[in-house]
């Protein structure tokens, strides 16, 4: 019985599996995660009470918040992530122009450094 078990335990892991995207799946688990960390903040602050048995509410308002946050990440992961595409990848060198921030140095004429020089690209038009 335990060489059936362990060898069905070695394929199972063996396998390759394949990933699809459930959406009700990955909103029951972004609520369940909210649920769970709400309940855990709640938990905590009875730590900074005088009487933790008088404000077991705490637990199932963190319990609460956490689940409106869970629904909130929800919602975004199901409908905003699946419409937001990727932009096409550029060449390094041809996408300089669009990074905002730049620092060169400023050389004296015998290429000593004197300085530096900032500039921040706020609107090109």
């Amino acid at each position: 019985m335990r060489w059936i078990l362990g060898s069905l335990l070695m394929i199972s892991m063996a396998l390759p599996r394949v990933s699809q995207a459930n959406p009700t799946r990955e909103f029951i688990s972004s609520c369940t995660y909210g649920v769970m960390a709400g309940s855990l903040v709640g938990v905590a602050t009875l730590a900074f009470t005088n009487k933790p048995g008088d404000n077991l509410n705490k637990v199932a308002r963190g319990a609460s918040l956490g689940l409106y946050t869970g629904i909130l990440l929800g919602v975004y992961v199901v409908y905003i992530v699946p419409g937001l595409e990727p932009e096409d990848e550029l060449d390094p060198v041809a996408a300089i122009d669009k990074i905002p921030f730049t620092l060169n140095p400023i050389l004296t004429d015998d290429y000593r450094l004197d300085g530096a020089e900032a500039s921040w690209t706020v609107h090109r038009f």
